[in-house]
Parts: C-alpha cells; structure tokens; sequence
C-alpha cells in the first residue's frame, strides 16, 4: 500500500466551521463524516485526475461534494404571512470549539473512535501512540504486540540509536543551506563541519547521547504500557457497570 499523506477532514459546517478530524484512509472525510459523501472522489482518483491537468485549470483542485443531509425534511408551502418565520439557529451559541471538535456535534462511538485510531497508524504505517492505546482498550479492543510497538529493550535501544544518529548528524547542520545550493561547495563546507565534528564527537558526548536516547525510550515505553493499563481498567470498569445496570 503506497503511503497516504495525513490531512484533515474538508467536511465545513453550516455555519463554516471546518472539521479538524484526520481523514479517513484515502478520501477527503474523517470517519464520523464520510457517509454524507457517497459520491466524493477518493485522493488516489484526484491525484490521478491532476496528472492531465495545469495548475490554472478550474478542476485543478479538488472536488469537495456537497453535504447530503442525514435527516432530508420535507418542503412545505410558505406559512401564512400573518405567522412569522423561525429564525435561524445561531450557530456561535449551539458550537463551541475547543480541541478538536465542537461541542454540538454527535460524540463518536467507542467503536468509531478505536476504528479512527487504528486507521490512523495504519495509514502512517505505524504502531499505536500512546492515546491511541488507551482508545483502543478502552473500547474494549485488543491491543496486540504489533500494535502496541516496541518492547521495553527494544525501546531503549531505538532511542539510544536516534540520539546517536542525530549527534553525528549536529556538525552538518549549519551547513545545509550551502549545500542545498549545490556546486561545489565542499571547501566552504569542511571548514564548518570540521570544528563542530571535533567538539561534538568526543566519548563524553556519545555517552550523554546514549544516557538521554536510552532515557526517552524507556519514558516512550512507560508512557504507552501507562496507557494500555488504563484503559483496559476503564473497560473493565464499565463491563461490571453495564453488569450491575443489568441485574
């Protein structure tokens, strides 16, 4: 499967507040608004479509549908005029924005959030955040190793590796912009590297790279199993709930 670019959501309220939810899979919709846009093209079908177009051309962009209304009413003939019109809803006072969605909207289900969270990874190709673990076991989903990433060595190992390559990575850094100019360029960029190499790369630096890489690994680690915890009590905790309502 050919990686998928993470964008949010295009779906627009009416009263044009945008839908920041992460787009589900290849289409232009998160999960929670995809059914009101049956006939949408999906990403791979625009991208397709661009190749035979020029920037200036009006189908250059995408085709944003417009919205199917879940609950369609009716048209009824005008009201009296001696009987006045509804006024339109205010929008600013039913929505309030905060996070990453509005407060007015329908909350999602537990089982679209542990579907959303898993579409995620799968689209960036990777294994679970550590709230997208607790989502998931909170819902009563199994978490599997796949899912859940690296053990807790593994964990360490990785960030002592990441902290390393990026240590030896740190001289060359100012001298980016001179080589993206390309030419030749090495003899003002050795003289910059060179100095930096010798003050970075010394055993004294290597072992505090490692100590902080190894530090943050076991921290990412802790963080996600901390998760995984939680969220399978929260579960649990609501199965007995729903037991004791029952009985």
């Amino acid at each position: 499967m050919s990686p998928v670019e993470i964008i949010n959501c295009k779906h627009v309220e009416p009263n044009g507040k945008a839908c920041r939810r992460v787009a589900f899979r290849n289409l232009f919709y998160c999960y929670a608004h995809r059914h009101l846009y049956p006939d949408a093209e999906t990403r791979t079908e625009y991208e397709e479509r661009r190749k035979t177009l020029s920037e200036g051309d009006p189908d250059y962009e995408p085709q944003i549908m417009k919205a199917i209304p879940e609950d369609p009413e009716p048209r009824t003939d005008p009201a009296p005029e001696h009987e006045p019109r509804p006024l339109p809803p205010d929008w600013d006072a039913i929505q309030k924005e905060e996070g990453w969605w509005d407060d007015a909207l329908p909350d999602a289900t537990p089982e679209e959030r542990k579907k959303e969270a898993l579409a995620n990874a799968e689209v960036a190709k990777r294994s679970l955040k550590a709230e997208e673990i607790y989502t998931v076991a909170s819902c009563g989903g199994e978490v599997t190793d796949e899912m859940f990433g690296r053990d807790l060595s593994a964990s360490i190992v990785a960030g002592a590796i990441g902290a390393v390559s990026f240590l030896i990575a740190l001289p060359f850094i100012p001298a980016l912009p001179m080589l993206a100019l390309g030419g030749n360029t090495l003899e003002l960029v050795a003289p910059m590297v060179k100095p930096l190499a010798v003050a970075f790369w010394t055993p004294p630096f290597f072992a505090g790279a490692i100590l902080l890489g190894s530090f943050m690994g076991h921290g990412n680690h802790r963080k996600r199993a901390e998760a995984l915890t939680r969220g399978k009590a929260e579960a649990a905790e609501a199965g007995s709930s729903a037991e004791a309502g029952s009985e």
